[in-house]
This record gives structure tokens, C-alpha cells and sequence, in this order.
């Protein structure tokens, strides 16, 4: 009998980690997912992420039972000791090289917890939704930075991680492709209904591209995505 393939996704119930969640179940054979609880504004991606998995499960009997786990992990310490847009009640500026959304060292902590996670359970595939096409100038998210810890990590676990990151040279049109790809029209229903990506935790109304206050650095990219994704590409 064959080994099981196996993977960690790095789960937040967003546009992003929701269609790696699809790329994986195409994947692997068991998906455990993770979540973080660190205090965030948005913390309602969270809450979408349950309704999320429920939903595919349903949609995609193919998919079903790929999922082992589902773990929401609360970080209380990236809340108190970093001041930023998404922990605080700051107000967003995008006007400086660095915007105040970016929280210090968390994707860095995130893919430390993962691995820590799989390490216990032989699970040596790390994947994530990070992507630095579209990082707003957050340093975690390039694609050096996440080599480079995966090289720690495996010298201070002394295992041999990977760190899969499918999304980390793509626009984020071509991550609504991707989507329609991995699950068709439904599957991009699923991330228009379901999903979350609103820095502000809005809900208030579904847009043609998603829920969201169609304001926030997230939100703009995420429409401007949709509307990219519907122009260029075949429905």
C-alpha cells in the first residue's frame, strides 16, 4: 500500500488560501488545515473558514474526507507586541513604502507553527497562499524570505520540509483562473459567497466580486482582480 500524500495549509478563510485549499485536495490524499487566531479586525475570515470547508465538502464529493483537521490557534502576543492597521484600531496608510497593515513577523511565525505542527505528525509538505506579486511591500511574503525559512526550519527541526507556495509569482486575475480551473463555476462561487478578504470584517453586501467594503487595500485588490479575471480570461 502506498504512503499517503499529505500536506499543512496555512487556512485563513480568504480568496487566497481557499483556492490553494482546492489546489491541495487535487493534490494530496489528507489536507490538515490551520488557522490563527491573532487578534485581527477581520477575525470574521475565520469564522468563514468552517462554512467554507462545509461548503466544498458538498459541492465536491470528490474532494470529501481529504480534509483530517481543522485547528484555529490563538496568538495573543503578535496583537500586543505590534501596533499595526489589522491588530489596532489604527487607520490604514498605504502612503509609506511599508503600509501599516503589515504585521511584523507573522507569516514568519505561521510557517514556524506549521512546521512545528507537522513535525509531530510526519507531515513534511508546508503549503500557503502567500503570495508576493500582490504583497503591498510586506517583506514575509517574498519568495526569498519564505526559501530562507524553509532552509531554517529544516536545520532546526532537522527534517526536510517543503514549503509550497502556488501562488507566489501570480496576479491576482490569475488566481481567480486558477479557481475556475480547479473547480469550475461553482468553485468560484464558493469564493465570492464564502470567503473573506475585507481588512474592515465587512459583510454588509455581496459585490459582484465578493462581501467587502470595496475600500481597503484587500478589497481593491481583490475587485480589481475580478474584473482583470473577467476581461482577459473565458468563463
Amino acid at each position: 500500500m502506498m504512503d499517503k500524500k499529505k500536506a499543512v495549509l496555512l487556512f485563513s478563510g480568504g480568496q487566497d488560501s481557499t483556492t490553494i485549499l482546492g489546489w491541495c485536495m487535487q493534490k494530496y490524499d489528507e489536507v490538515y488545515l490551520l488557522s490563527f487566531d491573532y487578534g485581527q479586525n477581520h477575525l470574521i475570515e475565520i469564522k468563514a473558514a468552517k462554512r467554507i470547508i462545509n461548503k466544498i465538502n458538498k459541492t465536491f464529493k470528490k474532494f470529501k474526507n481529504k480534509i483530517k483537521d481543522n485547528k484555529v490557534y490563538k496568538i495573543n502576543s503578535l496583537n500586543n507586541i505590534s501596533k499595526n492597521a489589522l491588530t489596532s484600531n489604527i487607520k490604514i496608510d498605504m502612503s509609506k513604502k511599508l503600509p501599516n497593515t503589515f504585521v511584523p513577523g507573522r507569516n514568519l511565525l505561521f510557517f514556524t507553527l506549521a512546521s512545528s505542527y507537522g513535525y509531530e505528525r510526519n507531515i513534511f509538505n508546508i503549503v500557503s497562499g502567500v503570495c508576493q506579486t500582490d504583497y503591498s511591500g510586506y517583506p514575509d511574503c517574498r519568495e526569498n524570505t519564505i526559501d530562507a525559512l524553509n532552509k531554517a526550519i529544516n536545520l532546526g527541526m532537522d527534517k526536510k520540509f517543503l514549503f509550497h507556495n502556488p501562488l507566489m509569482n501570480t496576479s491576482k486575475a490569475e488566481t481567480w483562473n486558477l479557481a475556475y480551473k480547479i473547480g469550475g463555476k461553482e468553485f468560484i462561487e464558493i469564493i465570492k459567497n464564502y470567503t473573506h478578504t475585507c481588512y474592515k470584517g465587512n459583510r454588509e453586501k455581496l459585490n459582484s466580486w465578493g462581501y467587502g467594503c470595496g475600500k481597503c487595500p484587500a478589497c481593491l485588490l481583490r475587485k480589481k482582480g475580478w474584473y482583470d479575471f473577467k476581461k482577459n480570461y473565458d468563463l
